[in-house]
């Protein structure tokens, strides 16, 4: 139920008393203004409206840095957009060519397209000297589990292929990275598991260079009483919104899929030991006061554990290690808000160098 203001705008998403104090108050200045007057896609029947800002809303996206070009690819079930380094300036591409960052856009499975995030894909091309591409998976209700994660398991082979991201994008498919945002950090940590415990009917095997996962959905089981109770009064995503996104993607008709799937592909915390300690060195982005930030912690965790069980040789030798930065005073929306918000900017920034250092 929504409460009134004294101009009578409704306030859908006041945030909680104890909660206020302990955000960045330029959140606080910007939701007051503006995203408290947001009508919660979980308080709607679903009619594709989720897919579409109001007009009223401004855009909190920061404008995208120049590349040497961008290109939309449509490979059929989903589509991709390539942004490929400039040639007139930093060093030459390499001889076996670009290395290669597969992007997931987030959304809740059922919103988002590849252009969410035109400013972070295309600063990571132009600081990390990489081709950046951000996949249009499959959206719920129309197309519910496991579309996305094929889609992105294609994605990778296609960038991999000869005849895909080698001929047309000129890249190096043996220097491959992943990431991805909120449920793209989702697709992102199954397509590391994915990666090599299934070899993706690839040879050579694919052996990721690293995983960048911002704000990711890591635990598709967590409820506000148990994994998300510490921030479970946390604004925008709340856990009536996750709960709404999940019901999208993970409907009764996607049961049978489910069971017929390894249990990681819905939530990577799932995984077993020995399917955990094949996920490459890791990046984790957590805002402090997100409702996932508690189930991110625990994901990097398990993996510091995966590893020193599995593969202590490469924890000792920093091939296997698990990085976590911690945004103070942010929520859920950090990232979409890196025009409006400094710790927004910080997190985009933070991204590109993590990617610029892991490709060197």
């Amino acid at each position: 139920m929504a409460s009134t203001t004294i101009d009578d705008r409704p306030i859908y998403q006041p945030i909680h008393p104890d909660v206020r104090p302990l955000l960045d108050p330029e959140y606080v200045a910007y939701h007051d203004q503006y995203l408290q007057y947001v009508q919660p896609d979980d308080q709607k029947v679903w009619d594709g409206s989720a897919r579409t800002r109001p007009a009223w809303l401004p855009a909190t996206e920061s404008a995208p840095v120049a590349v040497g070009s961008v290109r939309d690819l449509d490979l059929g079930a989903y589509s991709i957009r390539a942004f490929t380094p400039s040639l007139d300036e930093g060093p030459p591409r390499p001889a076996a060519g670009w290395p290669v960052f597969l992007w997931f856009h987030g959304g809740g499975w059922a919103v988002g397209d590849v252009g969410a995030a035109n400013d972070l894909c295309a600063l990571v091309c132009r600081r990390a000297r990489c081709v950046v591409v951000t996949v249009g998976y499959r959206l719920a209700p129309e197309h519910v589990f496991p579309a996305a994660v094929d889609d992105a398991a294609d994605a990778l082979r296609w960038v991999r292929s000869a005849s895909g991201g080698v001929a047309q994008l000129g890249v190096d498919p043996a220097r491959v990275a992943v990431g991805g945002t909120s449920a793209g950090g989702h697709l992102a940590a199954v397509l590391a598991l994915k990666a090599e415990a299934e070899t993706m009917q690839q040879q050579p095997p694919v052996e990721l260079a690293f995983q960048l996962l911002v704000l990711p959905v890591i635990d598709n089981a967590a409820t506000a009483e148990t994994v998300w109770a510490p921030n479970k009064n946390a604004p925008w995503l709340t856990p009536a919104r996750m709960t709404w996104y999940r019901r999208l993607w993970l409907p009764d008709e996607a049961k049978d899929a489910v069971a017929r799937r390894p249990p990681w592909e819905v939530s990577p915390n799932r995984a077993p030991t020995s399917v955990l300690a094949t996920s490459p060195k890791t990046w984790i982005a957590v805002s402090e006061q997100d409702l996932l930030a508690p189930e991110a912690k625990l994901y990097a965790a398990q993996l510091e554990e995966a590893w020193k069980e599995e593969t202590p040789e490469e924890v000792s030798n920093g091939k296997k290690v698990v990085e976590v930065k911690s945004y103070e005073g942010s929520t859920h929306s950090l990232l979409a808000m890196s025009g409006v918000l400094s710790k927004g900017q910080q997190l985009l920034q933070d991204v590109a160098d993590q990617a610029a250092r892991w490709f060197q």
